[in-house]
């Protein structure tokens, strides 16, 4: 007679084989939920270096707060100014699958001449 399995432990590795499809399944919903809120941190990151970086080519007396849509991300500066520095603070805002949030940057850029 050669070995084989029995009914019975071919239905409990069915089950096991089952569970474990269905749990993979109900993760893969949550990586991706993740992956977008991930893909939409980057993107507002970006949109902060970009007012970071269009703030920066400018000389210190023209640098002025304000506030845009760069890659349609709702960003607002902030600009402060001393002899030797302007001191820059971008507040991103972005909307998340948990909620909403608001992630700052803050920059020191020295100015000409000092």
């Amino acid at each position: 007679m050669r070995p084989a399995f029995t009914i019975v432990e071919l239905m409990v590795a069915i089950v096991v084989l089952t569970v474990g499809v269905l749990a993979l399944a109900a993760t893969a919903g949550l990586v991706a939920a993740h992956v977008g809120d991930g893909g939409r941190l980057t993107n507002s990151a970006h949109a902060a270096r970009s007012v970071l970086d269009s703030l920066r080519t400018l000389p210190c007396e023209r640098a002025v707060s304000g506030a845009g849509l760069p890659r349609g991300v709702p960003v607002t500066w902030t600009v402060a100014r001393d002899s030797l520095t302007v001191s820059i603070e971008v507040i991103v805002g972005l909307t998340l699958r948990r909620g909403n949030r608001r992630d700052t940057h803050h920059a020191v850029i020295a100015c000409a001449g000092s």
